[in-house]
């Protein structure tokens, strides 16, 4: 039996292409904009009925998927913050320029970047 295994890069593609921590990409133009609201209540309608629970993660995911599909430019974030005894919480959130698609929460600034994706 043999057993192959792909490095990192080959195994999280899908995620994206990784970029540093403090890349920026230029903000949507209004077309791309509207387009990027459309992605977000289709995305957000699907949280609401679907059976199963859609979590941050595959919430950006979809959100990757769908806008690489429209050309529109996106980033798309994985963190992580641990209170003060409370278990490590790990967080994922996509954004069009400054405007955030998914997994918007007021204490985003608590979570320390660990990933962004292309």
């Amino acid at each position: 039996m043999v057993i192959t295994f792909f490095s990192a890069s080959v195994r999280l593609r899908w995620m994206g292409r990784p970029v540093g921590l403090q890349y920026q990409i230029s903000d949507p133009n209004t077309e791309q904009l509207t387009s990027a609201r459309a992605v977000k209540l289709a995305i957000s309608r699907c949280h609401r009925y679907v059976p199963w629970n859609t979590e941050c993660y595959t919430q950006a995911l979809t959100a990757r998927i769908m806008l690489r599909r429209r050309q529109i430019p996106m980033l798309l974030f994985v963190g992580f913050k641990k209170d003060e005894g409370q278990p490590l919480q790990g967080h994922a959130w996509t954004s069009c320029g400054a405007y955030i698609m998914t997994g918007y929460r007021t204490d985003l600034t608590s979570f320390t970047i660990n990933g962004c994706f292309l």
